[in-house]
């Protein structure tokens, strides 16, 4: 069976944040519940941007919002409780008023009783539109915000 979506160009993604798993997040199978993952990812991004000097909260304030608006996700392998998930995002293409992020959440050695070689658990790319949050109508980004992301985007591929 084909992968919706492949795994990224190595090098493409950085480690924006790691999650420990709580019970909370396990289904009755002791495994992480497939929809916690886009938790994990929202997590992820809003981490990773901010790393990078966009705040997701200030975009807010500033009357801005990035909804998701399309969503592909391969799952490779499940975490469990008490694992350390690594949550390596990336962008992989930016526009005016689009932008994706691209992901890998994986756990590494030493972060699962008796691992030995890493995990990747999924991969994923969600897409997302710049929207006016006063009435919800698309709109292009900022331009400090398109800015900032477009310079991580062609640092990735230099």
């Amino acid at each position: 069976m084909a992968r919706l979506v492949t795994a990224p160009a190595p090098g493409s993604l950085a480690l924006a944040t790691q999650v420990r798993v709580i019970y909370g997040d396990t289904d009755r199978m002791g495994i992480v519940y497939h929809g916690t993952y886009l938790r994990f990812m929202e997590h992820a991004r809003v981490e990773f941007m901010r790393n990078h000097g966009v705040v997701y909260a200030e975009m807010e304030r500033e009357g801005f919002g990035l909804p998701v608006i399309d969503l592909a996700l391969s799952y490779l392998a499940p975490a469990r409780y008490d694992d350390l998930v690594s949550l390596w995002v990336g962008i992989s293409k930016v526009g005016y008023a689009r932008l994706n992020f691209c992901y890998e959440l994986s756990v590494e050695p030493g972060d699962r009783h008796g691992l030995e070689s890493r995990v990747v658990l999924l991969h994923a790319i969600t897409q997302h539109g710049c929207t006016r949050l006063e009435d919800g109508r698309a709109t292009r980004m900022p331009e400090h915000t398109y800015e900032r992301l477009s310079a991580l985007l062609d640092d990735a591929k230099t």
